[in-house]
């Protein structure tokens, strides 16, 4: 790394400038990625993929040597993945915004499909079950594999009452719309495992009224329980099995004062033993594993992807792929059965964002498509890691997505938009990320800081942020804002802050905290009035659930009394803001209450400052609909482009 006033720079994502570079179209980054999931056959020959057209969305398989066997549109509910179970048969995962008769407030209902590719029929798995509670999320979800061919084991929700349904497990046939009980849980299970031939190993509960964490083993007819623990939060999660099946995988913190992440084994006499894979100072971020949950390997986080495998054609893959790619980021997405033919999703500047197929034993990259077949490689920013200190001595990471004509020293301060990350507990990193994209390359420098409380970093940089919500974690973004301003990179006069989620929480915060910082504000489904947001997760989950305790903990580090949630509420400090602000929420979104926005315009409204609401029509929290994001980033584009102009 090279030091640059009080800034540490990092990687860059692209090598070199581009004076002249071309500027796709504002639809070319709105749009949903052309293909947004995909996965290989078991025999390696097909691929089946999401695909989002002008036209709509699809879901396609095609042969990898060429041709397409099946097209199903799929524009009328919201696809979240496919998967195959055999070389002639597709799992099409996908969820909708609905209500229940009888049930009160608005689900996202799930589900699964099994896609016939001898006869493109389409089957709903669990669609008539008998007995199946009416009103639940999360349906869809498989666990592990039956006994005979083209079985699947789902959790569900069972019972008829409108209170306390066990979660049971159910076994289903692909091709038949009903399932049967494979095993019978109770009112706190939260999860199941399964071995070979859908064997039970093991369960997972939780309690929210007694806040009692168990873990029982199947021994014999009846459940042994091997860990038991009395929490406010539920503790741990269980990822999967071992490969011998004689215990389960947890990931815990290690014992460093980072608290960084090693996988670990709970056995099945409650020992607990490992890591069983060598630990990094990073946290692990995904577990791979197989049909049945037998853990294969894991992703770390960071802003750089790493990889440890237990598998070891699939460690040899990867640092093939490392190694013909030394400036990319890689995903790895599937592989076939023999691990000769494996999927990955890349991004780097000589593919951009694309997905590859590397065949292993000749190790050759063969180009599956692009996610964004508009975008080519020298329109790309220029992405550098950068590190500054935070007031109180914390070094904080961002990522700075900079034009592609960009040049240190060449080129003067430049207007800046700054997109705090959702979450909070998540990060950027270098991948492609539409909004920063798209205004890098219209001319503005970008700054994606991971500030306190972002995971990625350690349990201690995550915990950090406890109670630092219009605090400590708001002044890590204000001061990333002084480092490049003091690094003359960004001009300090010229500076928009634009998020969502959380990250319009840190937008609100932004401008009405240190409103001398921002000349526009957007904030995407933002949460402006933290009392209200509790009382909203009360009404849905009921006080004693393990939810609220997390969130009152997060916010405010469980002093949760209203003057506290009050003094960190943006809504409650309208009359402080300078700046016009551009509020945009999603009417179908069930994670953060379309009146957290309704709430901050009356605020400002009554303050006489200027405000724009845009209500997202059907559109969710993640922006999932393809005409609502393309709207979103429209009308990012014209407030931005009004109220920080590229020329003054």
């Amino acid at each position: 790394m090279r030091a640059l006033g009080a800034l540490l720079f990092g990687v860059l994502f692209s090598a070199f400038a581009h004076a002249e570079y071309p500027q796709p179209p504002l639809e070319a980054y709105g749009a949903l990625p052309q293909i947004s999931d995909a996965e290989i056959s078991p025999d390696g020959t097909k691929i089946a993929a999401i695909v989002n057209t002008e036209a709509g969305t699809r879901m396609a398989v095609f042969n990898i040597g060429g041709g397409v066997e099946t097209i199903i549109g799929i524009d009328s509910i919201k696809a979240r993945g496919v998967n195959f179970y055999d070389n002639d048969h597709v799992i099409l995962r996908v969820s909708e915004t609905t209500a229940t008769f009888g049930f009160r407030g608005d689900y996202e209902y799930s589900g699964a499909f099994a896609v016939s590719l001898e006869d493109n029929s389409l089957t709903q798995l669990l669609h008539r079950t008998r007995g199946i509670f009416p009103a639940q999320s999360g349906l869809g979800r498989i666990i592990g594999r039956g006994e005979k061919p083209g079985e699947v084991l789902m959790p569900a929700f069972m019972g008829e009452a409108r209170t306390d349904p066990s979660f049971d497990l159910l076994r289903a046939t692909l091709g038949t719309p009903r399932a049967f009980n494979h095993a019978k849980g109770t009112g706190d299970t939260i999860d199941w495992f399964v071995g070979e031939g859908g064997k039970l190993l093991a369960r997972e509960r939780y309690s929210n009224r007694r806040d009692l964490y168990r873990v029982q083993w199947r021994e014999g007819n009846g459940w042994k329980t091997i860990l038991e623990t009395e929490n406010e939060i539920i503790p741990m999660s269980i990822l999967g099995t071992t490969q011998d099946e004689t215990g389960l995988v947890f990931i815990a913190s290690t014992a460093s004062d980072e608290g960084y992440d090693a996988l670990m084994k709970l056995g099945m006499d409650g020992e607990i033993t490992g890591p069983i894979l060598p630990t990094r100072d990073r946290e692990i971020e995904r577990i791979y594993a197989d049909d049945n949950r037998k853990i294969l390997g894991v992703r770390y986080a960071g802003v750089e992807t790493d990889y440890a495998f237990l598998d070891e054609t699939l460690q040899d893959s990867y640092e093939k792929m490392q190694a013909q790619l030394p400036d990319a980021t890689i995903y790895l997405n599937s592989w076939s059965d023999d691990r000769e033919t494996i999927l990955y999703r890349v991004f780097s500047p000589s593919y951009g964002d694309s997905w590859l197929i590397h065949q292993r034993s000749e190790d050759t990259l063969g180009m599956v498509g692009s996610a964004r077949p508009d975008i080519p490689y020298d329109a790309l920013g220029i992405m550098m890691s950068i590190e500054y200190p935070a007031r109180d001595g914390l070094t904080i990471q961002a990522i700075l997505t900079m034009p592609p004509n960009y040049q240190h020293g060449n080129t003067g301060p430049l207007p800046t938009l700054v997109i705090p990350h959702g979450g909070p507990a998540s990060y950027d990193r270098f991948d492609f990320d539409w909004m920063a994209q798209y205004f890098a390359n219209r001319g503005y420098a970008v700054v994606q800081p991971n500030f306190r409380g972002s995971d990625g970093f350690g349990q201690a940089f995550e915990d950090a942020g406890r109670g630092e919500w219009g605090g400590a974690m708001q002044d890590d973004i204000t001061d990333g804002i002084k480092a490049l301003a003091a690094a003359k990179i960004i001009d300090p006069e010229r500076v928009c802050i634009a998020g969502a989620s959380y990250g319009g929480y840190a937008a609100l915060a932004g401008a009405t905290f240190t409103p001398e910082l921002y000349k526009c504000v957007v904030a995407i489904a933002p949460v402006s009035d933290l009392n209200q947001m509790l009382r909203s997760e009360r009404r849905d989950h009921g006080s004693d659930h393990w939810v609220i305790s997390y969130w009152e903990d997060v916010m405010a580090e469980g002093d949760a009394r209203r003057a506290k949630l009050e003094s960190i509420s943006p809504a409650n400090f309208a009359d402080n803001v300078t700046a016009p602000i551009l509020l945009m929420h999603g009417d179908d979104d069930l994670v953060v209450p379309y009146n957290q926005s309704t709430r901050m315009k009356r605020a400002l409204d009554r303050a006489d400052k200027s405000v724009e609401l845009i209500k997202l029509k059907g559109e969710d929290h993640w922006l999932s609909v393809a005409e609502t994001r393309l709207q979103t980033l429209k009308e990012m584009d014209a407030f931005i482009s009004t109220h920080l102009p590229l020329e003054e």
